[in-house]
Formats: C-alpha cells, structure tokens, sequence
C-alpha cells in the first residue's frame, strides 16, 4: 500500500475525537436515547435498575465467577448494563497481562428458567462458534453455562476479544483506495462463508450432546440444522414439508411456506368465518413463482447482517485488516442464491442508519455518487472474479426477488410495512393496475356487507402478460416478451383503497396474532 494511504489510517486512528470515533463501550450502542448503564429514574431522580442491580453490585458477582472457574483475575468495564439489551456485555482486561482482553455475554432471557432451566441460546451460540473456530475469524469461546452459573446466577458466556476496532467506525473516513483494500477482505470472508456448506437449510441448534456448561472450550462437531417451520403446524409436519424446504430447490421452498400460510389462512376462516386479507397476495406470488427459474442451490453458513458494524478491523502498515466478525446469534444454513443480498453499505454507506439485512433488495436505488458508483462497479467484478459469474444474477437479479418473496412468506405479513413491500413488488412485477385489482379483491373480502355494484373486477392476468424489468441493474426481466395487458378500470373508493386496506390489515392481523396467542 502506497505511504499516503498508511497515513490517512493512522490519523484516523489517533484523531478519534476530530473524526468521532466512538470509545469502546459505544462501540456497543450507538443509540443517542439510551445509556451504557440503562435505568430508569425514580421521583428522586435516581436511578432505579429493573431487573438488574447497579454494576458496582453485579462486578462483584462477575468477579467471583472468574475465580469459580479458574480464570485469571480481571478489570471490568460495562459495555451493555442494564434492562433495555438483549444481552448484557463486559470488557476484561487481565490484571496480569493488559494485552489478554475477553468479552463476558451474559443473555437477558428471565424465561429459561421455565425452560428446564437451560437457556438454548447460550448453548446454540457455544456450538456454531465452537464449529468455526478453525474456519473462519470469530472470537473464541473460553467458558459458559447454559444454566444460571452459581455466582452469576444467570448462564453466561466468555469469549476472546481480538484487537480492533468496528470497521462502522472508520469506514467513511477511508480513502477510495482504502475501501477497495476492505473490499478484497470482504469478499474473500463471503468466499469462506459459501466454503462452508450443509445438507439442509434451516437454524442451527446445538448437538444434544453438548455439555450445560464448560470451563475448557475447544471446536466442536457441526451443530445440527432445523428446517424452517413457520407456518401452519399440522401442514409442516406433513411428509413432504421436510423433503420441500430442504432449501436446494428454492423455489420449493418458498411454496411450502406459501402453502403453509395458506392452510393457515384457511383454518382461521372456518374457524371465526372472517379472513386476514392476505389470501389474494398469496397466491399471487405463487403466480410469480410459477413463472421464475432457480436452479439447484448450495446450502451455506449465512451470516444475516454482515455489515461494518460487526466487521472488526485493526490498522497494520498495509492499511485496514479485518480481524474479527462478532455477531453470529442467529447465523443460517441457507441456499446461497438467498443469502447473496448485494452488500450496499459499502457504497451506500450511512453510519447513523440501520441498513438492515433486507435493505438492499427493497429500498429504492438511490442516485450514487461518482465515488459510489466507483465503489459498486468494484465490488462487482471483484465478486464476479471470486464468486464466480452466477453472483451479480444472485445479488441483483432472480436471487433478489426471490429473497423479497423469501421476507414476506417466511414469518407471513405481520405490519403494514410487509403490506407495503407486498404492494412495491406487485408493482414492479405486474404494474399498478394489478395492484389495484388485489387491493380490491381484498376490501371486498375485509368488508362484504359493502355493496359495491360500480365495481369492476376483471379477470387477474395470468403471471408474465406484462412484462416489467424487476430490477434495472441487472438488466433480467421476469416478465415474457408479450404486450402489456389492457390498463384496468377500477372505480376508486373512498377512503382511497390503499389506505383503507392497510388499516384494516393492520387490525385483522393484530387480531389473527391475538387469537392464535390464545
């Protein structure tokens, strides 16, 4: 690497005030509205811990755990104290070599104690970055307990903490140059993540023979992997439920868990003689997955949200190094096609947003920069020379609607965001006219004491009468090569039908949740 790109590395790293460089424990939450040791106030004004006693307290405990299992004698800094985490996290430092620097994860999960009082996601956690410990960088499990360990009385887990910083960071103060150097590193670690490869998709769970807890850790065999199950229960443990959403057949399944929400569907309509609205859509996109073509899928490790903000980076004298990947809590075996989302962090990068893992599929293209454009251009052919031609197809083309349909029918539609995103691709696949057609067909549903005579509902169009390039960037479109249909007449309601049918949307399936919860 060139000396001037040397020396933009370090200023960044030594002008951490002049370039905002969060301290460590910020590191861990970049909230503006919540502290590092959350609590709430009393009349007083002081704070009051709920559910956690003040840190000064809870070291005390920590401490006493490194002396249960044997570990050396440490500092200990908050990083995440408090109710409003989902894991409570800890810096050790050794009191006798300040270089060797550990993280203590202690999950916030009261209800395993009604669970045979064994918390799953310790457990799960142990076993996938036990698996990697050899293949890829992540930290190094020490010790845990997946049961409330005697002084800390909760499970916990302590790991290594590698040098670095989060790449979240410092990435917008790097020089063009700099950032391609991160680029090679980012796609070699996809190119490591795709070597590791499963028989089927699903979750990862841990061996059943996997000790409670352990103070010496070493890699561990492959954890066991769990289908998907969303869906209707008595429709998933059908014999042919496993053998579709095996995951190599994509397309397979998808169906199945279409199929699965529409059996779902049907019993909630006998059953209370009402419907949910989301009938019409459902359908509709097995219509779109009739007409699309995947071929046979690699299942592979899936990191879910692969961005800077779990990239750890250190400074070397040839620039930027990634050291480390945290974040593994709910990694996947997933076909590869679906896990190939286009990282657009790396041009479109906004560090006071979360980008989120379904961002690049879904949000608008945005207009790029000239060094943006720069950036994408080289991503691309990078991946396309290591990944292999297939990449930009998977990223940008069919592998990106198919991860669009993959979001709305793995956990069904909740919100009236997922509602939202159901009407952009009907949109973009089939036109507007066909969305308001489904809209209709939806409010006559929610509302049939409406007498709508004016109403004109034609036939739905068969999938691929109108052609629409999904995608512009990958220049792939899924529609055939036929003429448009003829625009449909539809009388507008009032209140307009979009409106109207994401309120009640919103309420019928508050409504489904609430009465399947019973």
């Amino acid at each position: 690497m060139s000396t001037d790109m040397d020396k933009n590395a370090t200023e960044v790293i030594n002008q951490k005030a002049h370039y905002h460089i969060l301290p460590l424990k910020e590191q861990w939450d970049t909230t503006e509205d919540t502290s590092i040791a959350s609590a709430d106030s009393n009349e007083d004004g002081e704070e009051v811990f709920i559910g956690v006693e003040p840190f000064e307290e809870y070291e005390l405990k920590i401490n006493q755990l490194l002396v249960n299992i044997g570990f050396p004698k440490c500092e200990v800094e908050a990083l995440q104290h408090g109710p409003n985490f989902s894991n409570r996290v800890y810096a050790l430092t050794s009191e006798a070599n300040a270089e060797n620097k550990y993280i203590l994860r202690v999950p916030m999960e009261p209800e395993f104690r009604e669970d045979d009082g064994v918390c799953e996601a310790v457990l799960n956690d142990a076993a996938i970055l036990g698996f990697l410990a050899d293949k890829l960088p992540v930290p190094r499990v020490l010790a845990y307990s997946a049961t409330a360990e005697k002084a800390l009385e909760e499970p916990y887990m302590l790991q290594t903490r590698l040098p670095g910083i989060s790449l979240n960071q410092v990435y917008e103060y790097l020089g063009t140059e700099e950032k391609f150097a991160v680029i090679d590193q980012y796609v070699e670690l996809i190119s490591k993540l795709e070597a590791v490869t499963f028989p089927t998709a699903g979750t990862f769970a841990a061996s059943v023979f996997e000790p409670l807890s352990a103070n010496e850790f070493s890699p561990l065999a492959e954890p066991s992997v769990t289908i998907f199950n969303q869906g209707n229960e008595d429709f998933v443990e059908k014999p042919g439920t496993i053998l579709d959403r095996a995951g190599s057949d994509v397309i397979s399944l998808l169906r199945s868990h279409i199929d699965g929400w529409l059996e779902q569907e049907r019993k909630f309509e006998e059953q209370y003689n009402n419907t949910t609205g989301k009938v019409p859509y459902y359908n509709k996109l097995k219509e779109i997955l009739e007409a699309t073509n995947s071929e046979l899928q690699l299942i592979v490790l899936h990191h879910w949200d692969l961005e800077a903000r779990n990239i750890m980076v250190a400074v070397t004298p040839d620039g930027y190094r990634i050291t480390d990947v945290i974040d593994w809590d709910e990694a996947l075996a997933y076909p590869r096609n679906l896990a190939r989302r286009a990282p657009d962090w790396i041009w479109d990068f906004r560090y006071e947003e979360f980008t989120g893992y379904k961002d690049a599929d879904f949000h608008p293209h945005l207009e790029l920069s000239d060094e943006a454009l720069e950036l994408k251009a080289y991503f691309d052919e990078k991946a396309r020379s290591v990944l292999g031609n297939r990449y930009l197809e998977d990223a940008y083309g069919t592998g990106r609607l198919l991860r669009r349909i993959w979001y709305l029918v793995k956990e069904s539609m909740h919100s009236t965001l997922d509602f939202d995103l159901m009407q952009q691709l009907c949109e973009e696949y089939y036109g507007l006219e066909e969305e308001s057609r489904l809209q209709s067909e939806v409010l006559l549903k929610l509302q049939p004491q409406v007498e709508e005579p004016e109403l004109l509902l034609p036939e739905l169009p068969m999938a691929g009468q109108q052609a629409v390039d999904l995608d512009p960037v990958s220049d792939t479109s899924l529609g055939s090569d036929e003429q448009p249909a003829s625009p449909v007449q539809v009388r507008k309601l009032e209140p307009p039908a979009s409106l109207w049918v994401r309120i009640t949307f919103w309420f019928r399936s508050s409504l489904d949740n609430v009465r399947m919860a019973l």
